[in-house]
């Protein structure tokens, strides 16, 4: 156990980030011991070697995801880039039909940052990771000079199993299909809009940043009917669906009353 996260004297609040904590130096090796290991500890992390070791499961097929993140503001209502960057990647995997098993972590750090905003950001993604039922198994970190990053830079991959029964693809979308919206849109969006502009919007959305693991994998046992699912982020669900109906050649229409927006949110979009 550490007693805080840094030894010799170390003052958390009024230390940064410095080019040197990516050099793989003395600083280096005490931001990953006694940061990023405090909140990811786990077996297949512990050795500390330059790749993670571990059984793969009998059965299935593997799915693997990547993904960077760059959110600005760092923290918003709802979430913050560390929970972004876990969630966005664990729900790649799922609507794959996967179940997420490992991650790894990537960090971009600007020279200035200060560690206890770091601190802030790897305890949410620790937290995250724990709620998903996933591992942080590799990480790597890079330290560029002020003014080459805007703050923290984030990027993950993400790996786990698709049972064997599970079949989603493009090859089986048909016309007559439903298209099913799990919750509300705009949220997230809007949440990092309403902060990012400093819009001062009392009742402005909270992210609905969350893992779809619990919502999904039933969904996957309970109707293997589920012929395709996406995480419709960047774009939305116009984009994520012309994407489907390009790739199928197919007409999709929508019943806009039935799409559900927050009455919040649409408020603030107009």
């Amino acid at each position: 156990m550490y007693d805080g996260i840094f030894k010799e004297g170390f003052s958390l609040a009024e230390e940064v980030i410095l080019l040197a904590h990516g050099d793989g130096g003395r600083l280096t090796h005490r931001l990953v011991e006694e940061l990023f290991f405090r909140y990811f500890a786990n077996p297949h992390l512990a050795p500390l070697t330059d790749a993670a070791a571990f059984e793969a499961p009998a059965g299935g097929r593997l799915a693997l995801t990547t993904d960077s993140f760059v959110v600005s503001p760092l923290f918003f209502r709802g979430g913050d880039i560390g929970k972004l960057a876990v969630n966005g990647t664990v729900n790649d995997l799922v609507v794959s039909g996967a179940r997420p098993l490992y991650l790894t972590a990537g960090f971009i750090l600007e020279e200035g940052l200060p560690l206890m905003v770091l601190e802030r950001v790897v305890a949410s993604m620790a937290a995250a990771a724990q709620e998903a039922g996933v591992t942080v198994v590799a990480g790597d970190t890079k330290v560029v000079g002020r003014g080459a990053a805007d703050q923290l830079f984030i990027n993950t991959a993400g790996l786990g199993v698709i049972p064997a029964a599970v079949r989603l693809g493009y090859e089986r979308v048909r016309p007559g299909d439903a298209v099913v919206v799990s919750g509300h849109v705009g949220d997230h969006g809007l949440a990092i809009l309403a902060e990012r502009q400093e819009l001062g919007v009392a009742n402005a959305p909270a992210s609905d940043c969350a893992p779809l693991t619990g919502l999904i994998l039933p969904l996957l046992e309970a109707f293997p009917g589920l012929k395709l699912m996406r995480d419709p982020t960047r774009g939305g669900l116009a984009t994520t669906l012309k994407e489907i109906a390009q790739s199928c050649r197919v007409d999709i229409w929508l019943e806009e009353a039935a799409i559900p927006v927050r009455p919040e949110a649409r408020g603030l979009a107009e």
